[in-house]
């Protein structure tokens, strides 16, 4: 896959991301857009630039936007653990072309390549937004994810090794209450729902 370099004119420093734990696909919720433009809006907002760090056309061409490695600005309260990818199109109304959609599978392999452990999500499941569109090709771009051989399921759901014994800790107390197979879904993305539940058990543990 062949990402096309950028030169941006920042309006301010960037900031570096630590952590990485979701992958946001987005639309330009346009019919027509290109990197340079959307720097130059975003830049109009006040920003310091494109918030997105990868563009696909609808030609299929993969554009990059802020480095990898910096935050983003594309989604509220997401940006220091995520990297953002916009699709040109406004999906609400559109058919993302072949094209595109085989260049953002291929980013979104190529992405979860270096991140085995990324959580891929809709703008709209992150905030109050229709984006990427009603019509985005969601399962689509993301069963790139999964072109891989399947690994062995108890491997694949195992807390990673720096939150092994804090995890251990949460199921020993009852924390999560997992399916009859305990699959406790350690790499998926805790919903507000189930946040309180968590939370509710945990104070039971607190001596006030």
């Amino acid at each position: 896959m062949t990402v096309i370099s950028k030169d941006y004119k920042w309006a301010f420093p960037l900031t570096p991301r630590n952590v990485t734990t979701h992958l946001i696909l987005h639309h330009a919720a346009a019919s027509s857009a290109t990197p340079d433009g959307i720097h130059a809006y975003h830049l109009s907002k006040g920003w310091a630039g494109i918030a997105y760090h990868y563009f696909v056309s609808k030609k299929g061409e993969v554009f990059e936007g802020r480095p990898e490695n910096m935050s983003g600005g594309h989604t509220t309260n997401w940006n220091y653990c995520s990297i953002g990818v916009c699709f040109e199109g406004d999906f609400e109304t559109e058919q993302m072309p072949e094209a595109q959609l085989a260049a953002g599978g291929e980013l979104v392999k190529d992405i979860v390549s270096r991140y085995p452990s990324i959580v891929i999500g809709r703008h709209s499941e992150f905030g109050q937004t229709a984006c990427p569109g009603k019509n985005f090709p969601f399962d689509r771009i993301v069963s790139a994810k999964n072109s891989e051989p399947q690994k062995d399921a108890e491997l694949e759901d195992a807390p990673s090794g720096w939150a092994e014994s804090s995890c251990k800790w949460a199921v020993e107390k009852g924390l999560f209450l997992g399916s009859g197979d305990k699959s406790y879904r350690w790499h998926e993305a805790v919903t507000r729902q189930e946040l309180a539940v968590i939370l509710e058990r945990a104070s039971r543990f607190f001596v006030l």
